[in-house]
């Protein structure tokens, strides 16, 4: 095995400790920072456990090693290590954990490498001073953060601290900054300022793509960047899709795992995914949902900067930020740390064997947390309750024979993602990228999408009467009209058919508001003209299609939304009676008259629950 050599560091930090925990557990920073060299990971098996296997090359030294899954709880510690298979050291690792409060969080840290003594005395020379340098760095950096905002105690600690990271430069802790093209970027940025954006939001978000650090804008989340700006998150996602048209960034899409939520695969069309994905950390194939699983991200344009930021730790907690604990435990190992559990519901699952269990911690969190993992399952135990909402002990207990891994995940958190059906259902997603669809053929299951159908009545004896051309203008205004109210409403027209609209939302109250407002525009606009329009909205699971070489929708919830249109009167929205009494959609009918009626659907088997909701009175109807 070699002698063991090892570096340590304790420093004393003013800010919350979870964040400071965040920022020094972050083991892709601190290998980097380290000068490790950057690896190329693949999986492989070892028996029954999946592990990541590395090569790199080191002072002209050809290294490989096996990384086993880190340790780690927020805010408590983090420990990881490298068994080598290939060169002098045999074996390395880092370990840091933290104590006490702000403003006294101490924190120690080490660095150590198993191996002959010329690679001890190279790799403590280098750790000493790495983590001098790194702490000195992460410091100023928690010196310069803004102040803490006490309502973001759910949020994950990782994700504080990029807002933390994010206010300034340091290339110690934020890596490369590759130079940008200042001719590409100026141009292509004068051609967004032109284009139909907030300009403020523009300037901002070009000088974000010139000043921030390869790893920041190799993947852009606009909401992330938005929550961090304080912006809307809308007008800031506008502006990215016209940054996509103007050059200064692309559009891809990135296919989520639904087990361990992080990228299984990246694809710069929409029409390279086949409907199915593999993901290699977890050995599971998956159906892909374009509202779940599909996120649309934005690199920069490499004509604009040509970045390539390094992967170095791969098993860095910085990539899983929602899990809050993660701890590997020999065979009838026991564990048992003080830990301040985030409040709501907790996914437990094990590695490699897929044990599940789940709990919900309440504002009066457990004294004690007891999780055992069995041959057959994870039991959870909570004990008593922790005096002013204080630590709890947390006992993991593996009665197996064998090594097990386990996660304690916030299953209520999402990350800020763009997801699929939410880019299609902004207008400009329509306008600017028309051909982005499945491939011919193919079918993108949607696990939910609301939908919105109208259509106007009156319109044949509204031809007879005004004559083909004012008719025609009149049928154009109502249009123009409905386009700007679902987009307004943040929706998208799928499209239209003769005197119909298709419109497409990322939830059902969106799509109620529009449909209300649809109604209550058009009877003021065309009041006297003897035209109505008639509404209906549902929500629900479909398909997403390429139809006419643009991306549309069919399957179960496009027929009922159709279908329930067909039912409505003039000036009415008809949606199901259940979807009438969910909370957010009862509080906007509440204000309007309905009537409850029962109908059969065409093609929908059994007699179908309904709501009819009028906007305005009846002596108002057209």
């Amino acid at each position: 095995m070699g002698a063991r050599h090892q570096s340590e560091l304790t420093r004393v930090f003013d800010a919350p400790r979870d964040v400071i925990w965040a920022v020094v557990a972050d083991t892709n920073r601190w290998d980097r920072a380290a000068g490790l060299a950057a690896p190329s990971y693949r999986w492989g098996r070892d028996g029954e456990r999946l592990l990541r296997h590395a090569t790199a090359s080191e002072l002209g030294l050809e290294l490989a090693w096996v990384e086993p899954p880190y340790s780690w709880i927020e805010g408590e510690f983090v420990e990881g290590a490298r068994v080598f298979t290939k060169g002098p050291p045999t074996g390395g690792g880092f370990r840091v954990t933290l104590a006490g409060e702000a403003p006294q969080v101490r924190v120690h840290a080490v660095a150590w490498v198993e191996g002959p003594a010329w690679v001890g005395w190279l790799q403590r020379m280098k750790f000493s001073r790495a983590l001098v340098r790194y702490f000195d760095a992460i410091e100023l950096v928690l010196r310069g953060r803004g102040a803490e905002d006490a309502s973001e105690e759910s949020t994950p600690a990782v994700v504080r601290a990029r807002a933390v990271l994010s206010t300034s430069f340091d290339p110690v802790t934020s890596g490369a900054r590759t130079p940008a093209n200042e001719e590409q970027l100026a141009r292509r940025a004068a051609a967004l300022e032109r284009m139909p954006v907030d300009t403020l939001l523009a300037a901002r978000l070009t000088t974000w793509i010139r000043t921030r650090p390869d790893e920041e804008v190799a993947q852009l989340r606009p909401f992330e960047l938005a929550r961090l700006w304080g912006v809307n998150r809308r007008s800031l996602l506008r502006v990215f899709l016209h940054a996509t048209r103007a050059g200064l960034t692309d559009l891809t899409w990135q296919v989520n795992c639904p087990v361990c939520r992080v990228a299984a695969r990246l694809d710069a069309e929409l029409s390279a995914i086949d409907g199915k994905a593999h993901c290699a950390a977890c050995e599971i194939d998956y159906e892909v949902d374009f509202a779940q699983h599909i996120e649309a991200v934005f690199p920069v344009n490499p004509a604009v900067r040509p970045v390539s930021p390094q992967l170095y730790c791969a098993s860095s907690p910085a990539f899983l930020p929602h899990v809050f604990a993660q701890l590997r435990l020999a065979p009838v190992e026991s564990r048992t740390a003080a830990v301040t559990l985030p409040p709501g519901p907790l996914h437990l699952r094990t590695l490699w064997t897929r044990r599940t269990a789940s709990v919900d911690v309440g504002a009066a969190r457990p004294a004690v947390l007891r999780v055992r993992i069995t041959g057959e399952s994870i039991v959870v135990t909570e004990e008593g309750q922790s005096p002013r909402s204080g630590p709890t002990a947390l006992t993991v207990e593996n009665e197996t024979d064998r090594e097990a891994v386990i996660l304690l995940e916030r299953s209520a958190w999402n990350a800020e993602q763009v997801l699929g059906t939410v880019v299609a259902s902004m207008p400009e997603f329509g306008d600017l990228f028309g051909t982005e669809a499945p491939a011919a053929g193919m079918e993108l299951r949607v696990g939910h999408i609301a939908l919105l159908f109208s259509d106007l009545t009156g319109s044949t004896a509204l031809y007879e009467r005004e004559g083909d051309a004012r008719a025609f203008a009149l049928v154009e205004e109502h249009f123009r009209a409905v386009r700007v109210i679902v987009e307004a409403r943040g929706g998208a027209v799928v499209k239209t058919m003769g005197d119909a609209v298709m419109a497409s939302f990322a939830s059902t109250e969106d799509a109620v508001d529009a449909a209300l407002s649809m109604i209550r525009t058009h009877d003021e606009a065309f009041r006297g003209r003897g035209i109505g329009v008639k509404v209906g909205v549902h929500g629900g699971a479909c398909l997403a299609v390429r139809a006419n070489e643009r991306l549309d929708y069919f399957g179960g919830a496009v027929n009922t939304a159709a279908r329930l249109q067909a039912q409505a009167a003039p000036s009415e929205v008809v949606i199901m009676r259940d979807l009438a009494a969910q909370p957010g959609v009862s509080r906007r009918i509440a204000p309007h008259s309905r009537r409850d009626f029962d109908a059969n659907l065409k093609g929908i088997a059994g007699t179908q629950e309904l709501v009819g909701v009028r906007v305005g009175g009846a002596d108002e109807a057209p």
